[in-house]
């Protein structure tokens, strides 16, 4: 016995889609700089210190100082010289006077009257303390005026590229149906 038999075949249809992403390309070039700096105006002054040398106590210690100095140095011993003489004659009187002594008092005294011996200092003591030095340094005077920099600068625009991206949808596969009508044998 033959029968109809209805045969049904389909395909779905598929779409493509290609993407491409956009791209931006940015460039920035460096800006020009410029700077230009002047030296400041600048003005030094210096007044020359005073050093002061005192070397008159040096001098009198030497003996050259002045004559009138000199003199008063010598004329204020005199005091001293006097007393001192003074008891350098009751040492000797005291010497005479010592009978029992049995050494000759006069030969001594006679002995110790010849000695040059002068007890007048006609010259200061030696010192480094003897010259006075002093200095007063005077102040440097200092003006500056300063000079601001001149300073350019020249911004670049920044440079842009944009590429665009796309988006494309074809159809890859159509849809499609098959229908058939074809006998079939059941017994076969």
């Amino acid at each position: 016995m033959n029968q109809l038999r209805l045969s049904i075949r389909q395909g779905f249809g598929q779409i493509g889609i290609e993407t491409q992403n956009a791209s931006v390309d940015i460039r920035s070039p460096m800006g020009q700089l410029s700077i230009d700096q002047q030296p400041a105006q600048m003005d030094f002054h210096s007044e020359p210190g005073e050093l002061l040398i005192d070397s008159s106590a040096a001098w009198s210690a030497l003996g050259s100082g002045p004559h009138m100095e000199w003199l008063n140095s010598i004329y204020s011993q005199i005091p001293n010289i006097v007393l001192q003489g003074i008891a350098k004659i009751v040492e000797d009187g005291n010497r005479m006077a010592q009978i029992t002594n049995p050494r000759n008092a006069f030969a001594e005294l006679a002995q110790n009257a010849l000695s040059n011996e002068s007890s007048i200092e006609y010259v200061g003591p030696a010192s480094y303390f003897n010259v006075k030095i002093q200095y007063e340094p005077k102040p440097a005077v200092t003006h500056i005026e300063p000079v601001k920099p001149d300073i350019q600068y020249t911004p670049m625009k920044p440079e842009f590229e944009y590429n665009p991206g796309r988006v494309e949808v074809y159809l890859k596969q159509r849809n499609w149906i098959d229908i058939q009508v074809t006998t079939y044998d059941w017994y076969r």
